[in-house]
């Protein structure tokens, strides 16, 4: 890392100052790294389960006593003649990302950490094997569908590939979803720090969770700082994929700015999420309402809702993060809830981030990195797991797991202690399904949901919705007025590839390959008689499996992408999944679905369709990581669970 100007100018009470703000524990394993400093070894960290707050070191003297260490060192980077820092020693390696993580990482594992952390930006890109041809990849043109986080990164990594390829997305703007979701109060809810893809962990957000339109600012960038924008085909929807197996061919039909238009391709790469679709409910009357009325993904640009009466139809994260903020201008808000979900406290939820820490990101030689890392080891799936479990052992009427009654007690005592003003509300804020069962929803410690019921100009409403009229919803016989109807009532989030035709070998339609049971895919990618069609973000991707959803994501795209460039270095055209693999995956994550939480029947949600979870990814990221790492590549002698991802094996290639 080159040290920079800023560093050079910094005064000693500037890097003391910066110092406060920085997590113990990252530096902790940084100090190491870089210095070699085996005290911090002896340093116990704290109980701290979250990045951020909490106790992380065991002792404060201890924390007090790394940071001044680390203000130490940068100080003498700051004077030094050096123009810039390097990583430090490879073999210490081990040693500081198991004292930044709290534990030890098993040897057999560091290449997993190591990627984890951002060294290598472009490691879940293409790898162009030097012993083959690749000069064949002109001649080999793929289709993007979305630009969300997926598209985005399979855009970047398919021009760094010089893999020619072309961005078709149906909105007038980049983003995705956070182009959609501009109600009042979207937020990721994911620590912003690990919600970026790998080759720009380091960008500068400015808060701990971004709001939507940092999300949206982010997304704009990685188009434009890596220039796929120019290969972006915008307002331009795709309604029908069709192959053709002799030319080894896809034809994809749309309708863009100009009207109908194809496009043929080699392959296509589907990153268009599994929450892109609003989902309505079937209500009585609903086209009656005279006032405005839309789902909170169509949130009209520029409504002012000031003095109006506003309902928020539905419980979910959208209802729950829309309400608080409604409510600070609206005349009077009413939640209409048909049941409640647990809410998980955040005292940083809200917060941006204070200079300092913003500081250290761009002076601090790897700081960013560790941080990375720090995020994914404390979601790592050995940590995570029995939070997501069910313990077979354990008896108790709400909850399944020690740590899920941990959890549901943590939920009770934050709802207890908001609405121990409205005693009432109390339990018709408790869900009857345990913690986990459904999608928990992160909010801030001081300004959530609850908060905003104990508002006089909020109601909450659990009658059931019997009808829309021309001036409001009647529920329990009584009728509300209203101004405006926005529906939170989430997404067509089991309806993959819809409303797309989607046909492959035979003219076999994808809605009859996954008739039996819903859909699915290989390693959350592939579909038997569908060759050269990828998923990202496809069934069951939804990572459960330890680390971030992106983590998932982007190793998906990296096997996407590492299948075409397999294709094009061995002169084929074409591969696909054969039945036997597909089913073999398919009974891996069945046998770790039926310990998930989430399985529980006493939830409704999108988590479960037809006995099974469509959405969920429950394997180990670390078993997906080996698995969807290296296709076209030598295959290993052995491999988790037989499963054999593989040109020529799970993999037809030719």
């Amino acid at each position: 890392m080159i040290i920079s100007n800023e560093l050079r100018s910094a005064s000693d009470a500037e890097i003391d100052d910066s110092m406060q703000y920085a997590s113990p524990m990252v530096l902790r394993g940084l100090l190491y790294q870089l210095t070699g400093d085996a005290d911090v070894i002896a340093m116990p960290p704290g109980t701290s389960t979250k990045f951020g707050t909490g106790k992380e070191m065991a002792n404060e003297a201890d924390a007090d006593l790394i940071k001044a260490k680390a203000a130490k060192f940068l100080k003498q980077c700051r004077d030094s003649s050096a123009g810039k820092i390097d990583i430090g020693p490879e073999e210490r390696l081990h040693m500081s990302l198991s004292l930044t993580a709290g534990h030890d990482i098993p040897e057999g594992e560091l290449h997993i950490w190591q990627e984890e952390a951002a060294f290598d930006r472009w490691s879940r890109g293409v790898r162009w094997d030097e012993t083959k041809p690749s000069g064949n990849r002109e001649k080999f043109k793929v289709a993007v569908i979305g630009t969300g986080i997926t598209g985005l990164n399979v855009a970047v990594q398919l021009k760094r590939a010089g893999i020619p390829f072309v961005v078709i997305e149906k909105n007038p703007e980049v983003g995705g979803s956070w182009y959609e979701n501009r109600y009042p109060g979207a937020r990721v809810d994911t620590s912003s720090r690990g919600y970026t893809h790998l080759f720009s962990y380091d960008y500068p957000y400015k808060h701990s969770y971004c709001p939507r339109d940092e999300n949206l600012k982010y997304f704009k960038w990685v188009a434009d700082h890596f220039e796929v924008r120019e290969n972006i085909e915008f307002n331009t929807e795709v309604s029908a994929m069709d192959w053709d197996d002799d030319a080894g061919i896809w034809t994809l039909t749309a309708r863009g700015p100009s009207g109908p238009c194809s496009y043929e391709v080699n392959a296509v790469i589907s990153c268009v999420g599994f929450l892109s679709r609003p989902q309505l409910p079937d209500i009585d009357g609903m086209d009656s309402f005279e006032g405005a009325a839309f789902h909170t993904a169509a949130w009209p640009e520029g409504l002012d809702i000031k003095g109006k009466r506003v309902a928020v139809v539905g419980s979910a994260a959208s209802g729950y993060q829309t309400t608080p903020v409604i409510a600070k201008s609206a005349a009077h808000t009413f939640l209409f809830q048909r049941k409640p979900n647990w809410c998980i406290e955040d005292e940083t939820y809200v917060r941006t981030l204070p200079p300092q820490a913003l500081w250290l990101d761009r002076n601090f030689p790897f700081y960013s990195n560790y941080v990375r890392f720090r995020i994914g080891a404390l979601i790592n799936p050995d940590l995570s797991k029995p939070a997501i479990t069910v313990d077979p052992d354990f008896d108790d009427p709400h909850t399944l797991s020690p740590l899920n009654k941990a959890t549901r007690d943590m939920c009770v005592g934050f709802i207890k202690r908001k609405l121990a003003s409205r005693p009432d509300l109390i339990e018709k804020m408790i869900p009857n399904f345990p913690p986990m069962a459904s999608r928990p929803i992160r909010v801030d410690s001081n300004d959530s949901v609850y908060d905003a019921l104990l508002r006089d100009n909020v109601s909450l409403v659990t009658d059931p919705i019997e009808k829309i009229t021309a001036s409001g919803i009647v529920a329990g016989g009584v009728e509300h007025e209203l101004d405006v109807i926005a529906f939170a009532t989430g997404f067509k989030a089991n309806d993959y590839l819809w409303p797309m035709e989607v046909r492959g070998r035979d003219g076999v339609r994808i809605e009859e390959v996954w008739a039996e049971d819903g859909p699915r895919a290989y390693l959350g990618s592939m579909i038997p008689k569908f060759p050269n069609l990828f998923m990202c973000y496809g069934p069951n991707s939804n990572n459960f499996g330890g680390f971030t959803v992106v983590d998932l994501l982007e190793l998906v795209a990296q096997f996407a992408l590492r299948s075409i460039a397999g294709l094009i270095e061995n002169d084929q055209s074409r591969v696909e999944v054969t039945e036997d693999g597909y089913w073999r995956f398919a009974s891996i994550l069945d046998e770790a679905e039926s310990k998930m939480i989430y399985m529980d029947p006493r939830a409704n949600n999108y988590y479960q369709h037809g006995g099974r979870s469509c959405v969920n990814g429950p394997v180990d990221i670390r078993r997906m990581w080996r698995w969807l790492n290296d296709p076209a590549g030598t295959p290993a002698a052995e491999t988790d669970a037989g499963l054999r991802p593989y040109f020529g094996e799970d993999l037809m290639a030719k």
